[in-house]
């Protein structure tokens, strides 16, 4: 299976956030993936550390992959509360995103117990046409063994260019993001992602 873009992170070297807030916090790239040789963190307003489907007709009518995994852990102050995984579709530009969410784990209930690390992961199957314009599939995943079932995407992509030509960034279908939003504040929150990638066959 090819690799068509990879945030280039793995077990020795994921991304990772964590800390107080219950609003979504996005994976950052690491460092050394940008030239500016810093981690790249994307945003609610910049998208910059996304990755992306190329265009140049690379996926054109080609079924692909979108992969995400890691593991998370809670505050020891957490009541027991809940943890949501998902990934976003980014088709505006890098510096006024307009995201949508293709892919969610939903609210899964989460363990509390300190020093204990749960893992997860969400794959879609995805396939699009430029004639068609627009993204369609499916999705399923895991997180701490708690099933979740395949679906259709949660949301599906329209206006889109396989070719890249026409795209708002240049040479991209559209970048992707993953977030984890934890439902209680807890300073020992933390959630790792060890892999992200866009494959095919």
């Amino acid at each position: 299976m090819a690799t068509f873009s990879n945030m280039q992170i793995n077990g020795a070297n994921p991304s990772t956030v964590g800390g107080t807030g219950v609003l979504p916090k996005y994976f950052p790239a690491p460092s050394g993936n940008f030239t500016s040789g810093v981690s790249t963190t994307p945003s609610a307003t910049n998208a910059t550390g996304q990755i992306v489907v190329h265009g140049d007709n690379e996926s054109n009518g080609q079924l692909f992959y979108i992969t995400a995994s890691g593991d998370f852990e809670v505050g020891p102050g957490g009541a027991c509360p809940s943890v949501t995984i998902d990934i976003q579709a980014n088709t505006g530009t890098l510096v006024a995103p307009v995201y949508t969410t293709i892919a969610t784990t939903g609210a899964i209930t989460a363990q509390t117990n300190l020093n204990t690390l749960y893992p997860w992961f969400l794959q879609v199957a995805a396939v699009g046409t430029s004639g068609a314009g627009t993204l369609g599939g499916n999705y399923y995943g895991s997180v701490d063994n708690t099933n979740v079932a395949l679906t259709a995407l949660t949301n599906t992509l329209s206006g889109l260019d396989f070719s890249g030509t026409t795209s708002k960034i240049i040479g991209t279908v559209f970048g992707l993001v993953v977030r984890v939003t934890f439902s209680v504040s807890e300073p020992g929150n933390k959630a790792n992602m060890y892999m992200f990638a866009v494959s095919g066959d």
